[in-house]
């Protein structure tokens, strides 16, 4: 099956060319559990018998690559969308991932899941990158979910709140990272995950740092046109912010213009 995409772009001289991109679907990428009865056992990795299959989302093996190499965790599916994105974000993560797909001690299978003609998906209008390869994600569980017929349980583990809250109203089972680690009954596992860098910010809040998934801390004060504006009309003054080293919640900012110094005191002012 092939797909293919086409745009055009502007060369650096200045001409205007079409691109045009075939991807290639197939239909015969096994899926790696030794207990299926479709696909070719031949290149299996999963455990023949495994109760659950993990399949973990990009931020889960970005921030949580310790865990993922700990022996205890294993029978887990690495999603080829996952693999590029992590490609991309973090070399020597990746490089870690890679290790642990290719040792035949531990339990880890490469999926291509952008290849395969049932999980590939396309991008919809209005919608991220970020939340495409999400989709992605889930809709390759939901594959997996279905393609075994039950006879092992498949899990999404993912801290972000919003993909969990569609995975399990799309009936795949999900959990973050914290709860499944407590399932396993192995207290010095928690000490091997990541937790947030605030203790007033929750995982599932804290994991996803791509740009599409970042909160607003504060609200702006003022949209960025009106700043630009009113620097120009000198309604407004710019100078460089200065923390007090002894004291974290005081600031000083310099104005040259009005050859003075203004306080900032507290967290949010």
């Amino acid at each position: 099956m092939l797909q293919s995409k086409s745009f055009v772009k502007k060369t650096k001289q200045g001409k205007v060319v079409k691109v045009v991109r075939e991807h290639y679907l197939r239909d015969d990428i096994y899926c790696g559990a030794p207990f299926c009865k479709v696909c070719d056992v031949a290149a299996a990795r999963l455990g023949s018998s495994a109760s659950t299959i993990i399949i973990a989302d990009t931020n889960v093996v970005l921030h949580q690559i310790d865990l993922l190499e700990n022996p205890a965790i294993d029978d887990v599916v690495v999603l080829s969308v996952v693999l590029e994105e992590v490609k991309n974000k973090n070399l020597s993560v990746y490089n870690r991932l890679r290790a642990l797909c290719s040792n035949p001690q531990r339990r880890f299978f490469v999926f291509s899941n952008e290849y395969h003609k049932d999980t590939y998906v396309k991008i919809e209008s209005g919608e991220t990158p970020n939340d495409r390869n999400d989709r992605a994600i889930r809709v390759a569980a939901q594959w997996y979910q279905n393609h075994l017929g039950g006879a092992v349980k498949v899990l999404l583990i993912t801290n972000d709140r919003e993909n969990k809250k569609k995975a399990i109203q799309d009936g795949i089972p999900a959990e973050t990272v914290e709860s499944y680690v407590k399932s396993l009954g192995q207290p010095a596992l928690l000490d091997v995950i990541v937790q947030p860098p605030s203790e007033d910010v929750t995982m599932e809040d804290a994991e996803d740092l791509r740009p599409s998934k970042r909160k607003t801390i504060y609200p702006e004060h003022k949209p960025m046109s009106e700043i630009i504006s009113g620097l120009h009309r000198g309604i407004y003054h710019q100078g460089k912010l200065r923390v007090n080293r002894y004291n974290p919640f005081e600031a000083y900012v310099g104005v040259k213009v009005l050859e003075m110094k203004l306080l900032s005191t507290g967290a949010q002012t």
